[in-house]
């Protein structure tokens, strides 16, 4: 616990890069992108502040908590389809709907739900 703390202490050190790197991408200048998120729940990772960052990490979605309740829901849907049809049959189709917010929200529950359905 010491050493994260030490390491953002570290990172946060470094957030004055912030202004530079806005006045730089607005002089044309490239801006490295990163991880963006939020620093309690995601740790020291989205550190130090003035990258171009993005959302969604293809390596982080979706998340092991993320991946456990998409197979529960999709298991769920699969037995609600089957119960409602009068021969028991398999659903021929399934649709999921998938939002940014939504899979940044609950840390890609809705990607973890395909995967399942598909099984991946």
């Amino acid at each position: 616990l010491l050493t994260q703390a030490v390491e953002i202490r570290q990172k946060l050190a470094q957030t004055d890069e912030e202004l530079d790197a806005v006045a730089h991408a607005l002089g044309g200048g490239y801006v490295r992108p990163a991880v963006g998120g939020d620093l309690i729940r995601d740790g020291a990772g989205v550190l130090p502040t003035g990258r171009n960052i993005h959302a969604l990490d293809p390596f982080r979605v979706p998340s092991a908590a993320a991946a456990a309740r998409g197979a529960q829901i999709a298991q769920k849907v699969l037995e609600a389809q089957r119960a409602a049809a009068a021969d028991g049959a398999w659903p021929e189709t399934v649709a999921v709907t998938l939002w940014g917010l939504n899979e940044i929200k609950t840390r890609g529950e809705s990607v973890a739900v395909v995967l399942e359905l598909v099984g991946a």
